[in-house]
C-alpha cells in the first residue's frame, strides 16, 4: 500500500507543500511487517512521520479511518483531497467567493487538469511537460521508499533532499541501489 496508493496521495501532499523538486529531511516510520516466509516483505499496518521544508509535518498512515487521500490540517481548518473530490469549509466558501478566472489554470502551466491519459497524450502533441510529470513522482515515490527503509531498518532516516542521500548512515545508503544487470546498467 506505502508504494502503490501511498504514492497516489503522496504526490498531492508533495504538490500542495510545493516539493516537487525536493523531499523530506527526515522519516520515522513504525509498522508492522508480515511474517510470510517466502512471501512479500511489506508493510500492512505503517505510520511514517516526515520533516518536511517550512516546519511542516507530513504524517502517512495506513489506517486513519474510512477516508483514503490527503487530509491539510491548518490554523484556519481542514481538507481533504483524493483522486476523486476535495471537501472541507475552503470549498464550502467558494460557491460564495469563487476563485478568478484563470486561477486553476496558473497553477498548472495554464491548463486545466484532466485525465490523466488525456493530458500525456496532449503533451505528446504539444511537447509539453504533463501535469503530473515524471520528475516530480520520483520525489514522491522517494519519500515512499524512504519510509519503507526506515520502517525495515526500525530507525529514523535523515535524507538529504538535494543530494539524495541519506546522511550519516553507511547501511541504510546500502539500500538506496542495487546491482545492474550487465548490458542495462544506467550512469548517474
Amino acid at each position: 500500500m506505502l508504494t502503490d496508493w501511498g504514492a497516489h496521495h503522496v504526490d498531492i501532499a508533495h504538490w500542495a507543500l510545493g516539493m516537487d523538486d525536493t523531499g523530506p529531511t527526515s522519516i520515522d516510520a513504525t509498522g508492522k511487517l508480515p511474517d510470510i516466509p517466502n512471501g512479500y516483505n511489506t508493510a500492512t499496518e505503517f505510520e511514517i512521520t516526515c520533516a518536511c521544508p517550512n516546519d511542516v509535518e507530513m504524517v502517512i498512515r495506513s489506517t486513519v479511518n474510512t477516508k483514503v487521500g490527503v487530509l491539510f490540517e491548518g490554523d484556519r481548518g481542514q481538507l481533504f483531497v483524493n483522486r476523486g473530490k476535495v471537501t472541507g469549509k475552503c470549498v464550502d466558501e467558494l460557491e460564495g467567493n469563487p476563485l478568478p478566472d484563470g486561477a486553476i489554470e496558473k497553477v498548472y502551466g495554464g491548463r486545466k487538469p484532466r485525465n490523466h491519459m488525456r493530458n500525456f497524450f496532449e503533451c505528446i502533441r504539444e511537447r509539453a511537460q504533463p501535469i503530473s510529470d515524471v520528475f516530480s513522482h520520483h520525489r514522491a515515490m522517494t519519500t515512499c521508499h524512504l519510509a519503507n527503509l526506515s520502517l525495515r531498518l526500525g530507525r529514523k532516516l535523515k535524507w538529504d533532499p538535494q543530494k539524495e542521500q541519506i546522511v550519516g548512515d553507511d547501511e541504510a545508503n546500502l539500500w538506496l541501489s542495487r546491482p545492474q544487470r550487465a548490458g542495462y546498467e544506467i550512469e548517474a
